[in-house]
């Protein structure tokens, strides 16, 4: 087997293992669990790798992901999990065969097909984002120790737990509730047993209104930055599915006038508005404003920014409302390119993402 000869940076990491186990393919599910020091990524950071050697998602690159996927082909040759410790000390650093000093503990866990309860869970873990709540992944592990074979048990905390496989002594759902976060992975101590949550979150999804050259460079880096992509046109010519590959979804609408029908764009949604008319974008815009979106940016002039903006607090749209328009859209990068403005809308989106710009 070889071993992650195409490294697919994009996709519902999620989805992509409900979907594998839901075919009968084993797959093996890569995390770090804890990290002391410094270290190339954060506790909850997961790789998936497939048995035919294809990986999707990333836990650092460099050295430390070479390894863990040496592991991988191991865990998916014995189909047995598989706890293991990384060191990277300042002295293998200084050696250069680190890029960060630290300790890291990587989980590499095989996710049997023929366990049903395995694959319900990550079944009703890729629906439950998929109809926008949030959720985490729960693992039990009993065992410890580098090169152990611990015994892994999952499930999920969202509006109640799921028990799954877990192990009977991390089926406190208050404590887990307590002791869990949105914004990272937490290790909870139950004696003998250690219980890894996993925020699964909610997938960002970008909907991009305009199918023409800045769309077709944006979306593929969207995905890439790991959001789900929509791209939404008037133009069944450009809203094409070859135009746009790494899209999950490409829909061609007759009118503008009529966009949002059949979309659902709530916090984790982001609107991205790049039609071919200013008509288009003032029509998108004002549908936008009306959603629950947590990005809603115009490619324009400033001018034309400012005649748009009038023209809808004419019509009885707030000041408030307005305040949420990004436009000029992107980060001021001196982007003049459609793939150049790509970059800079990416950049925006992914700093919005994480809380850098309101």
């Amino acid at each position: 087997m070889k071993m992650a000869e195409s490294m697919d940076p994009s996709g519902d990491l999620w989805q992509r293992i409900a979907e594998s186990l839901g075919r009968g393919e084993p797959v093996v599910l890569a995390t770090i669990i804890d990290r002391s020091g410094s270290g190339p990524r954060e506790a909850g950071t997961s790789m998936v790798v497939f048995g035919d050697g294809g990986a999707l998602g990333t836990i650092g690159g460099g050295l430390l992901e070479l390894q863990v996927l040496d592991a991988a082909r191991g865990v998916h040759r014995d189909r047995l999990p598989l706890l293991q410790e990384f060191s990277m000390t300042a002295e293998t650093v200084e050696a250069g065969v680190m890029i960060c000093g630290g300790k890291t503990e990587v989980l590499v866990d095989y996710l049997d097909p023929a366990d049903p309860l395995c694959g319900t869970v990550f079944k009703r873990l890729a629906d439950l984002r998929r109809e926008g709540h949030f959720v985490w992944l729960v693992r039990s592990i009993r065992g410890s120790g580098s090169g152990t074979v611990p015994k892994i048990g999952v499930g999920l905390l969202g509006e109640g737990l799921d028990a799954g496989t877990m192990d009977p002594s991390c089926r406190d759902s208050d404590r887990l509730r307590k002791e869990s976060r949105r914004d990272e992975a937490v290790l909870v101590d139950c004696g003998d047993v250690r219980c890894f949550v996993q925020p699964a979150g909610i997938p960002s999804t970008v909907f991009i209104f305009g199918a023409g050259h800045v769309a077709q460079a944006l979306a593929p880096i969207c995905a890439i930055a790991g959001f789900r992509v929509a791209v939404i046109d008037d133009r069944p010519e450009y809203a094409a599915r070859e135009r746009f590959p790494m899209a999950a979804e490409v829909r061609a609408i007759d009118s503008f006038d009529r966009c949002f029908e059949g979309l659902t764009i709530n916090r984790s949604g982001y609107v991205v508005i790049v039609t071919h008319g200013h008509a288009h974008d003032r029509t998108v815009l004002a549908g936008a404003l009306k959603t629950d979106a947590a990005y809603v940016g115009m490619i324009s002039s400033r001018r034309k920014r400012e005649i748009i903006l009038a023209s809808l607090r004419d019509e009885g749209v707030g000041d408030e409302a307005l305040r949420r328009v990004h436009s000029p859209i992107g980060l001021e990068i001196g982007a003049r390119t459609p793939g150049e403005i790509a970059v800079s809308i990416a950049a925006e989106l992914v700093a919005v993402r994480a809380g850098k710009i309101p």
